[in-house]
C-alpha cells in the first residue's frame, strides 16, 4: 500500500494546511499604496470564520486612503475592508468563501487559557514553533495599550515575527502577534478583540475621564477629568471601582476591558465603594472616539 502521509503533509488549500491537526499557515495579505506613497506592504492574515480573514496593518500604511489590499499578491481581486482599527492596526477582511479554504477557523473562547497551555504557530512553509502562554498584560515596554494583551514565551530563536497568527493545543485563534523581544517573549492581541471589532465594526472608543494607580493592586480612582463622564455622574476621587455595567472590576486590566469591549452605545452602570458605602450611578454616558 501506498504511503499517503508524505503526499498530505504536502497539500496546501489557498495557504491552509488540509490536515485537521496542522497548524494553519497564515495567508499572505499584500497592501498596494498609492504609487507616491512607495512599494507594496505584505503581511499575514489569518482566517476567523468561513468568510474573514484578519491582520495587522500598520498605522504609516492605512492612514493612506487609496490603499488598496489583496489576498497574495496584486493579481487578485481587491479585498473588502470590513473594520479597521487605527490604535493597534487590527484590519479584517470580506473575503468570498470560495477564496479561503472553509475548515476549522474557531477563536479561543475568552478565559480558557491558563498559565503554561501550549501555544503554537506554523511558518509558511508549515513548521510549526511551539511556546507557552504566560499571562494577560496591557504594556509592551513603555508602550500601554487600551486593552489587556496576551503575553507567551516562545524559542528565543523561533519567535513569531509581528502579525503571526497563534492557536492554542485544539488550534483555535489565539490571537496575532503585536510585539515581540529578543528574549523570545511576544505579546499578541486577543483572539476576543478580533471577534469584537468584526461583530462591531462600527463600535467606537469608550472613555470614562479617570485616572487609575496601574500599579496598585486596587482599582481606586485617582484623579477625574473636570467634565468627564464619571465627574459628571458624581463620582469621587478616592472612589473604588466594583462594576461597570456588571462587569467585576478587580484592578486596572479589568478596568481596561470593561471599557475597550463596549460599543459605546449605551448609557453605562457604574458601581464603587465610596468609605463604607457602596455607591451607584446609572445612565453615564461614556466619551466615544473613533477607534
Amino acid at each position: 500500500m501506498m504511503d499517503l502521509a508524505p503526499i498530505l503533509t504536502g497539500i496546501a488549500v489557498a495557504g491552509l494546511i488540509c490536515q485537521a491537526t496542522a497548524v494553519p499557515v497564515p495567508f499572505k495579505v499584500e497592501a498596494i499604496l498609492p504609487q507616491a506613497e512607495g512599494a507594496p506592504y505584505a503581511t499575514m492574515a489569518a482566517q476567523i470564520g468561513k468568510d474573514m480573514l484578519v491582520s495587522l496593518i500598520p498605522y504609516r500604511v492605512l492612514k493612506n486612503g487609496g490603499v488598496t489590499y489583496h489576498l497574495g499578491d496584486k493579481s487578485t481581486p481587491p479585498l473588502q475592508v470590513w473594520a479597521q482599527e487605527k490604535l493597534t492596526g487590527l484590519t479584517i477582511f470580506k473575503v468570498e468563501p470560495a477564496r479561503i479554504y472553509d475548515g476549522q477557523a474557531d477563536l479561543t473562547p475568552s478565559g480558557i487559557l491558563k498559565r503554561g497551555d501550549k501555544l503554537s504557530f506554523a511558518s509558511s512553509k508549515n513548521e510549526t514553533t511551539q511556546g507557552i502562554y504566560v499571562g494577560m498584560e496591557h504594556s509592551i515596554g513603555d508602550t500601554s495599550f487600551p486593552l489587556r494583551l496576551i503575553r507567551a514565551q516562545f524559542p528565543k530563536l523561533a519567535v513569531p515575527p509581528i502579525g503571526q497568527p497563534c492557536y492554542d493545543s485544539e488550534n483555535r485563534l489565539v490571537g496575532i502577534v503585536l510585539g515581540v523581544s529578543r528574549k523570545g517573549t511576544c505579546h499578541l492581541l486577543p483572539a476576543r478583540a478580533i471577534s469584537f471589532l468584526a461583530t462591531h465594526p462600527e463600535a467606537k472608543r469608550v472613555r470614562l475621564g479617570c485616572l487609575l494607580d496601574i500599579n496598585s493592586s486596587t482599582p481606586v480612582i485617582e484623579g477625574l477629568i473636570n467634565g468627564g463622564p464619571l465627574a459628571r455622574a458624581g463620582i469621587q476621587t478616592g472612589d473604588i471601582l466594583i462594576n461597570i455595567n456588571d462587569t467585576p472590576i478587580r484592578n486596572y486590566g479589568d478596568m481596561l476591558d470593561a471599557t475597550y469591549y463596549l460599543t459605546g452605545d449605551k448609557p453605562l452602570s457604574i458601581e464603587v465603594i465610596r468609605g463604607t458605602q457602596v455607591v451607584t450611578s446609572k445612565g453615564v454616558l461614556p466619551t466615544k472616539d473613533p477607534r
